[in-house]
């Protein structure tokens, strides 16, 4: 009868750590000494000029302890090589998955967020209702944070990441990847909301009002949940003042003190702002 071998993987990210279990089956237990069968098989190889047949005639158990050992040991490429081998060689084997999965987290702890992002969807377009299918979901969410730019850049990762975060809170609801990936749409919405109230203080600091107007409008209409909109308030209300809009700009102010009375915007608005 079948022995199931659980290979316990760790993933250790800035977010944080999170073991893997990895269930694969084999009709005997192998000796965990494949790291060194892999070293003696690559000098081999390599003596004989055949890099690309290291791993031939091992089976996929021993190719995926050895691609595990790699990954845990922080050799990223080599597990990489390893995995490759086995979604090449034995796509119907039945831990393939789990390769699948890994391979995503090498690319991803070296730091190749594309690729990362690219294994982790080939794992949900194929197990999206499989066990680990959350955290291929939460592996895109990272991916797509890392890929995220400064705030002069395009922001076309940092939306994705949005609606790809939102889709996996709803997808994955009550799960512990599904908690960690609102917490990145929240900060990938903090973002956009800074490059937007950045926009609008260019504008201001140039007196260009009506435009400043604009994006503040924006910063309220959209981040109305974030720190940056009683800022963006305080802007409205000076860019319409400067303007002469007196009444759009007590709107305004009587706007910020009422939603955001114990902003620090409200708090400098009540001092020392004009009309106050």
């Amino acid at each position: 009868m079948p022995i199931n071998h659980s290979i316990p993987l760790l993933w250790e990210t800035g977010y944080r750590t999170q073991c893997i279990h990895t269930v694969v089956s084999s009709p005997q237990i192998r000796p965990m000494m494949s790291r060194l069968l892999f070293l003696g098989f690559t000098l081999a190889s390599l003596a004989c000029g055949g890099g690309a047949n290291v791993y031939q005639g091992m089976d996929p158990l021993s190719i995926y302890q050895i691609a595990s050992e790699e990954y845990e040991a922080r050799e990223y490429d080599n597990a990489i090589q390893a995995l490759d081998r086995i979604l090449l060689a034995y796509s119907d084997w039945e831990g393939a998955l789990g390769a699948r999965l890994l391979l995503g987290h090498a690319y991803y702890e070296k730091g190749d967020y594309l690729s990362a992002q690219s294994e982790y969807n080939r794992f949900l377009d194929r197990y999206a209702s499989h066990e680990d299918a959350p955290i291929a979901a939460l592996g895109v969410c990272r991916s797509l944070s890392a890929l995220s730019p400064d705030l002069q850049r395009d922001q076309t990762y940092t939306n994705e990441a949005i609606t790809i975060c939102r889709n996996a809170v709803i997808d994955y609801a009550g799960t512990t990847q599904s908690v960690e990936a609102a917490g990145i749409a929240n900060q990938m919405r903090m973002k956009l909301a800074e490059k937007e109230m950045r926009t609008g203080d260019f504008y201001f600091g140039r007196k260009l009002y009506d435009s400043a107007v604009l994006y503040y409008e924006f910063v309220i209409s959209f981040y109305s949940d974030t720190e940056f909109a009683p800022w963006a308030l305080m802007g409205l209300y000076q860019s319409n003042l400067a303007i002469g809009y007196d009444d759009l700009a007590e709107e305004a102010k009587e706007r910020l003190l009422r939603e955001y009375p114990e902003s620090e915007a409200a708090a400098e608005l009540g001092t020392d702002g004009p009309g106050s």
